[in-house]
């Protein structure tokens, strides 16, 4: 289970979600302006895979949600990781009745609402 700590805007990071079984696994949540988004930050130094781009709006509608899915990602991630297999990130799929999707965007894995 990962544990979401608000923060300050200090660095832009708005938040970071801590991996409880493995504390020293830390992902930050950062705004980036530029984009009108906001990305995750580590998933691709403790996992070597593409951080996830949210759309500023997604986070506007309900942050602890969106926190949530990318606590879950981690969790599979970490998960994968112990158990040496492989993580492929889900291209789409549903959270309290809403789709979302995940599509490759440049350097990130783009989270968006499904249309």
């Amino acid at each position: 289970m990962n544990k979401l700590e608000s923060r300050g805007e200090r660095d832009n990071r708005v938040a970071s979600i801590r991996n409880s079984k493995h504390p020293s696994q830390v992902v930050h949540i950062l705004y980036l302006p530029q984009e009108n988004a906001f990305a995750t930050s580590g998933i691709k130094s403790l996992f070597g895979l593409k951080e996830i781009l949210i759309p500023a709006y997604l986070v506007i509608r309900d942050i602890e949600l969106i926190g949530m899915i990318v606590s879950c990602f981690l969790d599979e991630i970490s998960s994968a990781q112990e158990r040496e297999s492989t993580f492929t990130y889900r291209a789409r799929f549903t959270v309290l009745g809403d789709d979302y999707t995940l599509t490759e965007t440049g350097n990130y894995m783009k989270l968006d609402l499904a249309h």
